[in-house]
């Protein structure tokens, strides 16, 4: 059974046109199925829950990536697969999963191809692409047997699924998180930057003064985030054309 949650945005009627296509493309491929719109006052997680109670097989977030991170959180540990109609303009993750917006994605939902992809987790918040700070003044205790410990101002990211670029290409479905570690260098001709990439299945990060961990959009702020891999448990439809082989 389909249900397909409509984010709150969509209600904006420069839409209709965009919905009507898809509705008319899902009803010709015949994986029509309920539609849930959210509204505001409700809680979007906690809506999609319901669906996976009931009895949904395949969640579909038709929205922006907002939407489908918060698919993925309502599955939780569940086989239910997330698939995914990208709407509008912030959709970076539709070309990562090979998934086109509008109409077009329904032939992707329909093709089915599903890929069991890792998870990143941080103090019990879970993610699919990846989370950022500021690895200034930060410790981090790696696999629990050694630490790193930037000496100047740095960024860090913990990488799960993300476009490969000069820190290279990352595999979400071989059990482990990426950390990159970009420290500033600077030269008479132009801004450089050194990268640091550690493999990682677990890591904690230590931030005496507290720091703010930003989780595939959402903001934690903590003086200790415990990061982790969550080997395969998404289940996720993505197309021929996604950023990684598996």
């Amino acid at each position: 059974m389909y249900s397909y949650i409509y984010d709150e945005f969509l209600q904006d009627r420069r839409y209709e046109r965009e919905l009507a296509l898809v509705e008319t493309r899902l009803t010709d491929l015949g994986i029509t199925g309920k539609i849930v719109r959210l509204a505001l006052f409700r809680d979007a997680v906690q809506v999609m829950r319901s669906e996976v109670k009931a009895g949904c097989t395949t969640l579909v977030a038709v929205g922006n990536d907002d939407t489908l991170y918060r698919a993925i959180e309502a599955v939780g540990d569940t086989k239910t697969v997330v698939a995914f109609i990208p709407i509008g303009s912030t959709t970076p993750m539709a070309e990562l999963l090979g998934v086109p917006t509008g109409s077009a994605a329904c032939d992707v939902l329909s093709a089915r191809l599903v890929a069991e992809i890792d998870l990143g987790e941080v103090n019990g918040r879970r993610f699919l692409h990846a989370a950022t700070l500021d690895g200034t003044g930060v410790t981090a205790m790696c696999e629990e047997s050694y630490t790193v410990t930037p000496l100047k101002k740095c960024k860090i990211e913990i990488r799960n699924l993300a476009e490969p670029d000069e820190a290279g290409a990352v595999d979400p479905t071989d059990g482990k998180l990426t950390i990159v570690m970009r420290l500033p260098r600077f030269s008479l001709l132009k801004k450089k930057e050194d990268i640091g990439i550690i493999p990682v299945r677990k890591v904690r990060f230590f931030a005496k003064n507290g720091a703010k961990m930003n989780v595939d959009g959402e903001e934690i702020e903590a003086q200790e985030f415990d990061v982790r891999a969550i080997p395969g448990r998404l289940r996720l439809v993505t197309g021929k054309t996604r950023k990684f082989s598996h």
